[in-house]
């Protein structure tokens, strides 16, 4: 099971927790709108954890190429329950709020509760972003060229969650100082957000089930790389990839090859371009079928 995804759910579980003992007793709508935030978060990364479980019972008759795309579901679902509970439900409760702003009770426990949950979802994200070999400013990227739905959900939850953090500060200071119905426009904003959250991972998400490739500069890579090595090729006629789980690709590749070269040449030849193809794209696992034709 991925660190990431442990540590995020043990660091949303706490700060849910505090989040919905602050809420109620300060009656703050923005606050309420991070707690739901949290424990969204929580279920997420418990659908996430199913995924990574049933992903790994490996290849069957009815699933030859194994169950790889099942993160791909769950983390699917994920976005569903970001978009339905968290986001709905916050922008409900920013505009209820906003209609009937509220003086908010005990601000310092709110702030003593951002502090601990910004401590907390911080420690989460440095997990992700170790187990991604990624860096904060990178962030985008790692997101928009991961193919690791776990990574996708982890990063994406715990920025949003230290964005949504910053926004309940401001809405906490404004309406305190200038008006209570900033901690509503606050939980509308953190809504918002979350909606945000949900449709970049629709979009991610939606690439990867639908048969997402391996990038264009990785093809052109093992194209050069088999003409390079190959003793036995005339003509690369196509190089075809597919994602079938978390940084699991399927690579056929279709080939002529020179019409006398014997068979036992041409499976040798094979076989070492397959682990040379291994070897070099190591941060993917390459299940490989080339197929070959004299020519």
């Amino acid at each position: 099971m991925s660190k990431s995804v442990k540590a995020a759910l043990v660091a949303n579980g706490l700060i849910a927790i505090a989040k919905g003992f602050a809420a109620f007793f300060t009656g703050s709508a923005s606050m309420m709108a991070e707690a739901i935030h949290s424990t969204a978060d929580c279920g997420n990364q418990i659908l996430v954890l199913i995924g990574q479980h049933q992903s790994k019972r490996g290849k069957s008759e009815a699933h030859a190429f194994g169950q790889g795309k099942a993160n791909f579901f769950w983390s699917f679902v994920v976005a569903v329950v970001l978009f339905l509970l968290g986001g709905l439900f916050s922008i409900n409760e920013g505009i209820h709020k906003i209609m009937n702003p509220q003086e908010v009770q005990y601000p310092w426990l709110i702030v003593g509760i951002i502090v601990f949950a910004i401590i907390l979802e911080g420690g989460a994200l440095r997990v992700a972003l170790k187990e991604s070999n990624s860096k904060l400013k990178d962030i985008f990227k790692t997101i928009e060229k991961s193919s690791s739905s776990h990574i996708l959900v982890v990063l994406i939850e715990d920025s949003g969650a230290l964005v949504g953090l910053f926004i309940l500060a401001i809405g906490l200071g404004l309406s305190i100082f200038v008006h209570p119905i900033f901690d509503g426009i606050a939980a509308l904003m953190i809504g918002l957000l979350l909606l945000s959250l949900s449709t970049v991972l629709f979009v991610e998400l939606k690439k990867l089930i639908i048969g997402e490739s391996l990038d264009r500069e990785t093809i052109k890579k093992i194209r050069n790389l088999v003409k390079e090595e190959s003793n036995v090729l005339v003509h690369i006629n196509s190089i075809r990839s597919m994602f079938i789980g978390s940084d699991e690709v399927l690579l056929i590749i279709s080939m002529n090859v020179k019409d006398d070269k014997t068979g036992h040449e041409i499976e040798q030849d094979i076989k070492e371009l397959k682990n040379k193809i291994q070897k070099t794209f190591y941060q993917h696992k390459l299940d490989i079928y080339i197929d070959v034709f004299e020519f």
